[in-house]
């Protein structure tokens, strides 16, 4: 359930001037309409108590706030969620979640009280030693699952006709989920790639999918948060659009979903895979 009362728009149409260069010789100027993404502070909240201020594009709000609490490891069940209260006041968003608390880990509200950027990381965790605190759990059986190149390359070819924010800015990022044979289910869109993620967890745990195998496709980097936050749905890779660093090749391998990128066009890719556990035995 959702109550939504939001006018702002994911974008603005803004004039800019576009020239095309002919060799060495300067073109002219034209001036055309370009969509800009909007970066907006959204507050989020839990039973009307503030928890967390992010900077996001102001769509798929709910999405945000119920995946942003999940995969935080603050809302123990999306079940339990009886509203999603989206409102804007004076140009001011916030999102409360109303729950009840015997489905929250008060402990890591407290914690995990934080302001959250569009470029930020995984706030506030340290350690690996730390995901065990929070019982995160781990189905050894997700990455026994074998999801194809062919369906990998078939999602990342298929990404750009579910991103209508980006065709208008060229300038957010997008997590899809998709089903073992690569065809796109969900997508959601943000200017920061974890948002983007985080209101894709949201928006399975809303429709009760994230028991359901698939796998992630997103058109960032791979970093070790994204990693952390794939984990609380039955994720059998994530893909993403360039290798993943070595920290979330750790992450990977103690979280157990297995990593994959996607080198060259669209006409003459590869994939290139990172098992969480090492070939050569190291």
């Amino acid at each position: 359930m959702a109550s939504t009362n939001v006018a702002r728009a994911a974008y603005e149409q803004r004039a800019v001037a576009v020239s095309h260069a002919h060799g060495d010789t300067q073109g002219t100027a034209q001036r055309v309409t370009w969509g800009i993404a909007v970066e907006a502070p959204v507050e989020i909240a839990l039973n009307g108590t503030p928890w967390t201020v992010m900077l996001a594009t102001p769509a798929d709000l709910a999405d945000l706030a119920v995946g942003l609490a999940l995969t935080e490891r603050v809302l123990r069940d999306a079940h339990a969620v009886t509203d999603v209260v989206v409102s804007e006041f004076l140009h001011d968003i916030s999102v409360n979640i109303v729950v009840p608390e015997s489905a929250l880990d008060m402990s890591a509200v407290r914690a995990r009280s934080l302001l959250g950027s569009t470029a930020c990381g995984l706030c506030g965790l340290e350690s690996l030693a730390q995901l065990h605190q929070r019982g995160v759990g781990v189905d050894a059986e997700r990455s026994r699952a074998d999801v194809s190149d062919a369906a990998i390359l078939r999602a990342f070819a298929e990404l750009p006709a579910h991103q209508p924010i980006n065709a208008a800015t060229r300038s957010v990022h997008a997590a899809a989920w998709c089903s073992v044979n690569g065809e796109i289910e969900v997508v959601r869109e943000d200017v920061g790639r974890h948002n983007a993620l985080d209101k894709l967890m949201g928006a399975l745990a809303r429709r009760g999918a994230l028991v359901q195998s698939g796998f992630v496709v997103m058109s960032s980097r791979c970093s070790y948060e994204l990693v952390y936050k794939a984990s609380i749905a039955h994720t059998l890779l994530l893909a993403t659009v360039s290798a993943p660093t070595t920290m979330a090749l750790e992450w990977s391998a103690a979280l157990q979903p297995p990593l994959a990128c996607r080198v060259g066009g669209h006409s003459d890719g590869r994939v290139v895979r990172f098992p969480a556990e090492d070939p050569h035995g190291g």
